[in-house]
């Protein structure tokens, strides 16, 4: 195909390299593969749907799926153990209470599982045990949840855009043997993507990155950004944190991280998609777009340097590991990647 119009040659021709450029650093090009370094843990065939959310130990993948009236009507909503050396699914959760249809909303500790159903926080014994209330009040439909040896803190998800005004909500908290959920952080703006430690819980606003003592008091400023820029995501790692960060007039997010203590922002990696990642010993994997029809998993060293392209293919966001592994989930379907 000829162009004659050579304006219109040159967008085309600065659009194509544009998109494959895009994903850790521009160094993709050509068709997309889709996870052709995974193993697959399990799918469809063995009965999963929409997979919102993972968390894994030794042995087992715990994994929401469904929340759909057709999952409902195909038997397809719920929580699901997944043997990880037979990719076998056991049922331990019918989903007749809906889970989340969204990241955020599944936890776990040595012997439960902890997620988010019916607009209840509800929990279960990995030994296939009954399941149990925690939270009946104050649980919307869609949260983000994290907890420690004692207590689970969760806030729940608006959606917000820039024709709607941000209406102050707070950070939740309940005993992990379930009772009255109480407020643990007042009058947050859009709270979310949080963690914990031994001493404080860590949060996110549109602009800013918060922190409270778990023995109560004042909310912190451990980051504020402008009104014209971005803060979103949210992992810690020692006494680090990792965030997705954009800058103003930018369209792409980066990586950075900061120090618990707060202080200067260090960039780790300059493109970053903002979907769930997580960080080992040595490294950070994350998402990174390619293009509009594809993800690119990616590694880098928590202290910056070369991002690694490790597959691309089609990610829900959803992201967890092992010790020796990182789960990915793309619609139906979980897969690994050995370390």
């Amino acid at each position: 195909m000829k162009i004659k119009n050579s304006s219109a040659g040159l967008f085309l021709v600065a659009v194509v390299l544009f998109l494959t450029g895009l994903g850790c650093g521009g160094t993709q090009s050509g068709p997309k593969p889709e996870w052709t370094k995974a193993k697959k843990v399990a799918g469809k065939e063995q009965g999963l749907s929409h997979v919102s959310g993972v968390v894994v130990d030794d042995k087992f993948a715990y994994t929401t799926i469904g929340g759909t009236v057709a999952d409902a009507n195909e038997g397809t909503n719920g929580l699901r153990k997944v043997a990880l050396d037979t990719g076998a699914v056991t049922m331990l959760d019918d989903g007749k209470k809906y889970p989340q249809a969204e990241q955020g909303g599944i936890a776990q500790d040595e012997k439960y599982v902890y997620w988010n159903s019916g607009g209840e926080i509800a929990r279960i014994a990995k030994d296939n045990g009954k399941r149990e209330p925690v939270a009946t009040e104050f649980v919307g439909i869609g949260l983000d949840m994290a907890l420690d040896n004692e207590r689970i803190y969760w806030a729940n998800h608006g959606y917000y855009s820039s024709a709607t005004p941000i209406s102050p909500s707070p950070l939740y908290s309940v005993a992990k043997t379930g009772g009255k959920a109480e407020i643990f952080a007042d009058q947050q703006m859009a709270p979310g993507n949080i963690v914990v430690d031994d001493k404080f819980v860590y949060w996110t606003t549109p602009r800013s990155i918060m922190k409270q003592a778990k023995t109560g008091g004042t909310p912190q400023v451990v980051l504020q950004a402008s009104e014209r820029e971005g803060v979103d995501k949210l992992e810690q790692d020692g006494g680090d944190l990792y965030f997705g960060f954009r800058g103003a007039g930018e369209s792409r997010w980066a990586l950075r991280k900061i120090s618990k203590a707060g202080g200067e922002p260090q960039t780790i990696a300059k493109t970053f998609s903002l979907k769930q990642f997580v960080i080992d010993e040595q490294n950070i994997y994350f998402f990174d777009q390619q293009g509009l029809s594809a993800d690119v998993l990616c590694k880098v060293s928590k202290g910056g340097g070369e991002v690694v392209r490790l597959d691309t293919g089609y990610a829900s966001g959803v992201m967890t590991q092992s010790k020796g592994s990182v789960f990915v989930a793309s619609l139906d379907t979980i897969y690994s990647f050995a370390k």
